[in-house]
Parts: C-alpha cells; sequence; structure tokens
C-alpha cells in the first residue's frame, strides 16, 4: 500500500466530499497528538462510516487512514480499490502483522468497529446493561480485536525500550524489528499506542425516497427489502438536511491496561522466547483487553449527541397511557431535555441545546411533527379527535433486523441512548409521572427561573432615584381555589407588572389563574431596557405562558399596549392550543414622530459613536403612571417595538381563537386606528372591537378602568361558553390511565 494507495484514497476522499452534504460536525478533535500511534474505535450504524470517516480524518489531520472491513466485502473490483485504498480484510492472515507494523510506526491511525459489524437496529445493551449486539441471528459481545492489538503493539513497543537501553539484548530486539518491518527503533519509542473512541450520531434519521434509491431502481427494478431500507436511510442520512456529529473522546492510554500481573514479568527486561510469544500472542492479553473494551465501548456511547428524537422516543417506549394529549407529551418531553441541560453531563445537540423550550412553548415545532409522522406510519400511535393512542402491543412485534431502520425507526432511535444509563432512567423516570406532579415541577421551574432572572436584572441594572421599587417590577402568579381558566396577561412598554396587578385581581376574584408577566427589561431601569430586543420580550410571555398551562388546560392570552401586541402573537403562533385571545389599546401605528422614525435615528448613533461624538440614545417620557413608568425612554427600544408590531401585524391572519380587541377613541399615544386594523386582520371569525372614548392610553388604571375590566370579563365568560369545557388536571390525568 503506497503511492497508488495515497492517489486512490485522494481520489475516494474527493468523491466522499461531493456526495455528502450534509452538515458534518467534529468535536473534540484537538484530543490527537502528534505522539500518538492510534486506533479510533468508532461505532458501526451505517456503511456511510466506512467512506466518511477516513475523509473526515485525512481532512482534519492531513494523514492517510487505514481500516479493517468485512471480509466479504474483498471480491473482485471493489475487493482490489477496497485493499488499495487502505483496507484489510477481517481475514487477511497478515493483518495483524500489517496493523502493529502502522502502530509502532505511528505512520497510519486505523479505524476499527469493535461491534463487528453495522448495528441497524441500535440495539447495544441487554437487560442488564452489558454490551451486547445482534450478529448472524444471535446476540454477543463485541469484538475485542482493537483492544487485543493495541495492546500488543504496546507491548512491542515497551520492550524494543527495555532492549533499547541493554545491549545485550541487541538479538531480541533485531527480531522484533524484523519481525514488523521496523527500520528505525527511535521512531517507534517517540510513539505511545492509544484508542480514541469516536461517536457517529446522525439527526434526524429517516427512511425517504431519495436520490440513490431513485438511480438503483433505474438499474435494477427487483431492489430486494434491505437494499431498499439500505438505500432509503443511508442516501437520506448524506442529504443537506442532516446533522452528522463525529465526537472524539479522550485518548485511552493503553499502557494502563498492558502492565498487569500477568504480564508483568514478560514486561521486564529479560529473555523470553518472542516466537513463542507472537504464536498465541491473543491469549495473554485476554482478560485486559475484555477490560479495555468495555471501556471504549462506554467511551464510544456516552459520546452520543443526544437529540430531540432520542428524547421523543424514549418517552414514547415508557408512555403508560394508552390515551396522551399532545401537551402531556410535550410536557415531559420539556422535563426530560432541561433536565439533561442542567446535568451538563452528555453532549447535547445543538438545536436541543438551544431551543428545547419551544416544546413547551407550543409554537410551531415541525421536528415533533416529523417525529410523530414517523410514529403514526410505523403503527405505534394512533389520532382519536385531540388525543394521540399508542398501540402497546406494536413494539412486541419482531421486526427484521435488516429492515428495522425503515420499519421501526422509532425504536431504533430510542435504542441508541440505552447506553446512557442515568439518561435513560431520568427519562423513563419523568414518562411515568402523574401528570400533576409534571405539571408542578414545571411550574416551580419557570416560576422561580423568572424570580431569577428579574432579581439578577434588578441587582445589575437598578439606580436610586430612576427604579422603582422591586415589588412594582416582579412577576405574580394569582391562582384561586376553584380555577375556571387562565390568563397570561401582559404589561406595556416602559412599564411593569405592577400596571396589570388591578386588571389581575379582578380576573382572579372571579375564579381566573392569572400570571403577571415582567417584560425582559421592564421594572428595572432604562438602560436595562436599552439592552433587549423584542425576542426576549416574547420569551418573557412565554415563560408566563408555561406557568399558566401548568395550573389549567384553558388558557387566555391578553395584554395591554405592547403586552396586547405580544399576545396576540402568540395567539397566532400557538394556534388551537390557546382558547381566546384579546388585546388592550395594542399599537399597530403609534403617534409620536419619533416612534416612527427609532431606526433611522437608531443607526445615526452608530455612526455618531464610531465618529465620537456622543449619541442621543434616549428621550425623555412623561408617563400617565409615574410610579410605574420609566421617565426614559431609549429609541433602540422603540426600535424593537416597532419590530414586535411588525411581527404581528403579519401574523394576524393566524389569530383563529376568539378575540375581543379594545381600543380608546382619544388615544394619546397609540393612533387610535390601530384597534380597527387589527380587528379587520384577524383571521378569527369570533372577534369583538370595543371602542371607549376615553382620553387617556392608559385605560387599564384610575378612573373608569373598571368598565374596561368588566367588558373583557364578560368576553371571558362568552369565550369560555363557546368552547368546550376541558378537564381539569386531575380528571385529565385519570382519563389518561383508563
Amino acid at each position: 500500500m503506497g503511492g497508488f494507495a495515497l492517489r486512490s484514497t485522494k481520489w475516494t476522499l474527493e468523491l466522499a466530499r461531493k456526495l455528502i452534504q450534509a452538515d458534518v460536525r467534529l468535536n473534540n478533535a484537538e484530543v490527537v497528538k502528534d505522539d500518538m500511534a492510534i486506533i479510533f474505535a468508532v461505532n458501526h450504524f451505517t456503511r456511510l462510516e466506512t467512506i466518511l470517516l477516513p475523509y473526515l480524518l485525512y481532512k482534519q489531520f492531513g494523514t492517510e487512514v487505514w481500516s479493517l472491513a468485512a471480509a466479504e466485502l474483498f471480491e473482485g473490483r471493489i475487493g482490489k480499490f477496497l485493499l488499495s485504498t487502505g483496507n484489510v480484510s477481517t481475514r487477511d492472515p497478515d493483518r495483524d502483522k500489517v496493523i502493529i507494523h502502522s502502530l509502532l510506526k505511528g505512520e497510519h491511525p486505523w479505524i476499527i468497529f469493535p461491534e463487528g459489524a453495522m448495528i441497524k437496529d441500535k440495539k447495544v445493551v441487554d437487560h442488564r446493561g452489558d454490551f451486547s449486539v445482534y450478529n448472524r441471528g444471535t446476540r454477543r459481545p463485541p469484538h475485542t480485536g482493537a483492544a487485543v492489538l493495541a495492546l500488543r503493539a504496546e507491548f512491542y513497543r515497551q520492550k524494543l525500550g527495555c532492549f533499547h537501553e541493554n545491549p545485550k539484548h541487541d538479538g531480541d530486539r533485531d527480531a522484533v524489528l524484523e519481525r514488523f518491518n521496523i527500520e528505525s527503533l527511535e521512531e517507534v519509542i517517540a510513539k505511545r499506542t492509544v484508542i480514541v473512541p469516536v461517536n457517529v450520531t446522525y439527526f434526524p434519521i429517516r427512511a425517504r425516497e431519495n436520490v440513490f434509491l431513485r438511480m438503483a431502481r433505474g438499474v435494477a427494478k427487483d431492489l430486494s427489502p434491505r437494499a431498499i431500507e439500505e438505500l432509503s436511510v443511508e442516501g437520506t442520512l448524506i442529504a443537506k438536511d442532516t446533522d452528522i456529529d463525529v465526537s472524539f473522546g479522550d485518548p485511552i492510554d493503553v499502557r494502563e491496561y498492558l502492565f498487569t500481573r500477568e504480564t508483568a514479568e514478560l514486561l521486564a527486561c529479560g529473555d523470553h522466547d518472542m516466537d513463542a510469544l507472537e504464536a498465541d500472542a491473543g491469549s495473554l492479553f485476554n482478560d485486559s483487553a475484555r477490560t479495555l473494551m468495555t471501556r471504549y465501548m462506554r467511551d464510544i456511547y456516552d459520546l452520543t449527541t443526544v437529540n430531540y428524537d432520542h428524547i421523543f422516543g424514549t418517552i414514547l417506549r415508557h408512555q403508560r397511557q394508552r390515551r396522551f394529549t399532545e401537551r402531556s407529551y410535550r410536557n415531559r418531553i420539556f422535563l426530560a431535555a432541561h433536565q439533561l441541560a442542567q446535568s451538563g453531563k452528555y453532549e447535547m445537540h445543538d438545536l436541543l441545546e438551544n431551543n428545547y423550550r419551544e416544546i413547551i412553548y407550543e409554537d410551531a415545532s415541525p421536528k415533533f411533527h416529523d417525529f410523530m409522522g414517523v410514529c403514526l406510519r410505523e403503527g405505534i400511535v394512533s389520532v382519536d379527535g385531540e388525543h394521540y393512542v399508542k398501540n402497546f402491543g406494536h413494539r412486541k412485534s419482531k421486526t427484521d433486523f435488516h429492515v428495522a431502520r425503515k420499519e421501526a425507526l422509532s425504536t431504533v432511535i430510542a435504542n441508541e441512548i440505552e447506553p446512557l444509563s442515568d439518561l435513560a432512567a431520568s427519562i423513563k423516570h419523568i414518562a411515568h409521572m402523574p401528570r400533576e406532579a409534571l405539571s408542578r415541577r414545571i411550574r416551580e421551574i419557570f416560576l422561580e427561573e423568572d424570580a431569577a432572572v428579574f432579581d439578577a436584572d434588578y441587582k445589575a441594572f437598578a439606580r436610586p432615584g430612576d427604579s422603582k421599587p422591586m415589588d412594582v417590577g416582579r412577576p405574580f402568579l394569582l391562582v384561586p381555589s376553584r380555577v375556571k381558566g387562565g390568563v397570561v396577561l401582559v404589561h406595556g412598554y416602559m412599564a411593569a407588572p405592577l400596571e396589570i396587578r388591578a386588571l389581575a385581581d379582578y380576573f382572579y376574584e372571579h375564579g381566573f389563574a392569572v400570571y403577571g408577566v415582567r417584560l425582559k427589561g421592564h421594572g428595572t431601569s432604562p438602560e436595562d431596557l436599552a439592552r433587549t430586543n423584542w425576542t426576549e420580550w416574547y420569551e418573557s410571555v412565554n415563560r408566563g405562558y408555561a406557568v399558566i398551562k401548568s395550573v389549567t388546560d384553558y388558557i387566555v392570552l391578553g395584554g395591554f399596549s405592547t403586552g396586547g401586541v405580544l399576545a396576540l402573537l402568540a395567539a397566532a403562533r400557538k394556534g388551537k392550543k390557546v382558547q381566546a385571545a384579546f388585546s388592550i389599546c395594542a399599537p399597530l401605528q403609534l403617534r409620536n414622530y419619533m416612534a416612527r422614525h427609532a431606526s433611522s435615528v437608531v443607526r445615526m448613533n452608530a455612526v455618531l459613536s464610531r465618529l465620537g461624538r456622543n449619541p442621543k440614545e434616549f428621550v425623555e417620557n412623561d408617563p400617565e403612571n409615574d410610579h410605574i413608568n420609566y421617565h426614559r425612554n431609549p429609541i433602540v427600544g422603540v426600535r424593537e417595538l416597532g419590530e414586535a408590531m411588525k411581527a404581528m401585524e403579519s401574523e394576524l391572519p393566524n389569530v383563529l381563537v376568539p378575540t375581543l380587541v379594545v381600543q380608546s377613541h382619544l388615544d394619546p399615544v397609540v393612533d387610535p386606528v390601530s384597534g380597527p386594523t387589527i380587528f379587520d386582520k384577524l383571521g378569527s371569525t369570533d372577534k369583538e372591537l370595543t371602542v371607549f372614548n376615553r382620553p387617556n392610553h392608559g385605560i387599564i388604571n384610575g378612573d373608569g378602568s373598571e368598565e374596561i375590566f368588566d367588558r373583557v370579563l364578560r368576553f371571558l365568560h362568552w369565550a369560555r361558553a363557546k368552547h368546550r369545557q376541558p378537564l381539569p388536571l386531575e380528571a385529565a390525568e385519570t382519563a389518561e390511565a383508563s
């Protein structure tokens, strides 16, 4: 394997680069050092790894990588090509000699798949947690070949080091050098043998029609089910909408497993029959090899990049209720992901790590519905009205190993994180939690988080004379003894939760639970507001939504001024997950001239800053509620308000639930045309517009505010009567368990 091997390898790698469109990420590759002679021990799920990994390793480290391949592949032209590109058959009589030669010199890393075959069902542990893989109709432990080869190579390295220091063993030294075709002793003793665990995780795994399957069908009309499965899965995995995480574990120094009582005498610089040792080298290292194999198998699977599908599939696997709602399922998924993130113990796919809260906020979730589509197609679940129905008998039916990825994909995905025993046990516990306990835990999480965020912001940004007391800005939850429904209530721009407290108390007295949201940047200081953007305000609303939906399944979104903008936006994005919405004096247009040109002012300020001039970052504000609102208005905040208004306007047609729009006819802040325009753009057929002839903007406080309260309450009662009364949490839990 010389120059032609390198040229052929480069050709293969270039072909791989063109074919693989997936987003491939190498994690922790810096663990590889120049003094290492390496065996990469890699999990094996697809045939892709045999092409993908050499390409990635060559690209990363600039070195030709060789690997062991199944003996049945070495036939005809394909076999010759594999040999020329650095692959060695598992049945090659010179296999061990070639590998040990390479490891001693440290010239080529090796890829070895310790599972010994593709593990299509991703089932690698048995009921005791021991590693066990499917092979030819039975289950067996993974191979110890990688461990034995690494131990043998390091054994000879250590012996050569001893011989090098003791001239009387020149004959033994030369015999070893000749046996493995080694020219320089120095290059051998300068290296150390390591096994680097490597995990390859694909997300998402789907079996779909793709260009490779279509091409194969064009050539062969009678493809076997196995061929169809492999092409439909592996052809999809290299597509551009797939993420492939290749994670490198900490190198395992083989010397830790080499120095045992059994090998102590042989490792000493004494006279030993090296030929006899070589004739039965494997048996000497059997015990150490099994221990080493278990170590790197554990490390390989500890590197699994946990993704949405893993949690989806494992929750569903352990779901006890036959009938369950999407909300209940989402809640369990959220809690599992939250605990995973908090633990910091496992690798997380960046989409899951950064966005797992979206699953509980119940905005559009393509990943969730894509996975449920897989389960519906496989027959694991079906849909009955607003419930999913789990088919408990489906998982008990046997699926052929070679088509598992196509016909039992949800099971395959759940199998992948079984070796992560702590994580799997945690998810199972969450899957079994009674719904009331689940809701209580979620409520605790978001209440604690909202309080902590406010406390931290207040501590960092509050200014004497500029900031109000903490009670003005603190979010609050009101829960009556008998809950008719829940309201997520949102205050306005430059205000704080105290602005909506009187309205919240009114709802509470009439049987509604209320969460008074504190928008990020509010209730502290103008400087805090100046650093936030409208998407952070929307996130604040979502946290309030998570709290209320842990109290009741009947949810109303509402707000005053900017709070109304965010409430309508949330209603559009959550669809039928909420039952009604209302806005009070929500702006679509503002009267203030500066507000309409805030973006231009912000850009000008940026130019002035670069020129060393002092930009005008705030304008004075004369609020109606002096004890609540800021007295200075950050211009960047006005720009963000404009962006929020644009986002709401674009989504108003998606508001399909009963909606009330309240507007003040003489509003000095919001152009009164906003109310009718919002009303006209709403997609709901059940909508009402009420205009009050008031001269002020803050109509929910002060004289006449109870008339506003009463109007909104009558709407809530009407919407609630129109909507089918949902089961309370306790009754829903009983129904799900039945």
